[in-house]
């Protein structure tokens, strides 16, 4: 078995990494330039497609639209007779 110095495998190494990485870079290169893009293949236009919404969001706006139901009850019941009956009068111009 022969020693071989650090030195001297390592740039052996090296040279071998810098073929593969020099392929790699090629062969990246070929792929992009080969395929379009997707905005390329079905181009939209300039139409917006909206997404749809996720079970998270319209849980969020029903709980939003709820504890506004909420606090519009909660005001009507807060109001005495007098005040609601004042509230469906119109006012009087003078």
């Amino acid at each position: 078995m022969v020693k071989k110095y650090f030195h001297e495998v390592i740039e052996e190494e090296q040279k071998i990494l810098d073929i593969g990485l020099k392929q790699s870079r090629l062969h990246k290169k070929e792929r992009t330039e080969r395929f379009p893009t997707a905005e390329e293949r079905w181009p939209r236009k300039g139409i917006v497609i909206e997404k749809e919404k996720t079970l998270h969001e319209l849980l969020m706006e029903g709980f939003v639209e709820e504890q506004r139901q909420r606090e519009l009850e909660e005001e009507q019941e807060e109001k005495t007779p007098s005040e609601l009956l004042q509230d469906e009068l119109e006012p009087i111009d003078d």
